[in-house]
């Protein structure tokens, strides 16, 4: 195996061992010991690759907020109107979290944790998540400044009510909320009834 081979497999290594610990222990109970240990490397090896235990978890949540963005892309890309594009799409997000309870405390918990570092990427995963909606805006004669706040508004409140759910241990029930979080989400655009109607609706 060639030496660019070998890094690329340790850094691997490293991003899924401080996923596992922090899904079992949360970020302050995740130390650079713990996670060399994990993925089987020395603390100098860590060290190779990443500054600190911050630039770690930052490398992680950037690896999943890309998947997450390709599998919401590819679930939405699925469905040719736009209530159902956003339906589709929350459930395959949804669906994967509540598969990796881990991943699922990494995103939508232990990221708040850590802080300052992790601002900037939660900006552009709420930002990602608010273009999915914004196609509504084309049914309703909103001013922008006003839609942009509502959209915001929606995110912030669908991310915080998984980011609940999973911090009392529901991880793996997340899928029972997906009709909440799609009536919630489209009831802006298209009145309860109409939105509350395709969240109950058997997923595609």
């Amino acid at each position: 195996m060639r030496p660019g081979a070998i890094a690329h497999n340790q850094r691997e290594r490293l991003l899924g061992a401080l996923a596992t610990i922090v899904g079992e222990r949360g970020y302050n109970g995740t130390t650079i010991e713990l996670i060399a240990e994990t993925a089987a490397v020395s603390n100098r090896t860590f060290y190779e690759n990443f500054s600190s235990r911050e630039d770690c978890f930052a490398a992680a949540y950037e690896a999943l907020d890309d998947f997450l963005a390709t599998l919401v892309e590819e679930a939405a890309a699925g469905e040719e109107e736009w209530p159902a594009q956003v339906a589709a799409a929350s459930r395959a997000l949804i669906a994967f979290l509540a598969s990796r309870p881990a991943l699922a405390r990494l995103y939508l918990v232990e990221s708040a944790v850590v802080g300052e570092a992790l601002v900037e990427l939660r900006q552009r995963s709420a930002a990602r998540l608010t273009a999915l909606l914004e196609p509504g805006r084309d049914d309703r004669d909103l001013e922008p400044a006003r839609a942009a706040a509502i959209e915001e508004g929606l995110v912030g409140g669908i991310l915080t009510l998984l980011g609940r759910r999973v911090a009392a241990g529901e991880a793996e029930e997340l899928e029972r909320y997906a009709p909440a979080v799609i009536e919630f989400a489209l009831a802006p655009y298209l009145g309860a009834d109409e939105a509350r109607a395709i969240a109950v609706s058997p997923a595609g």
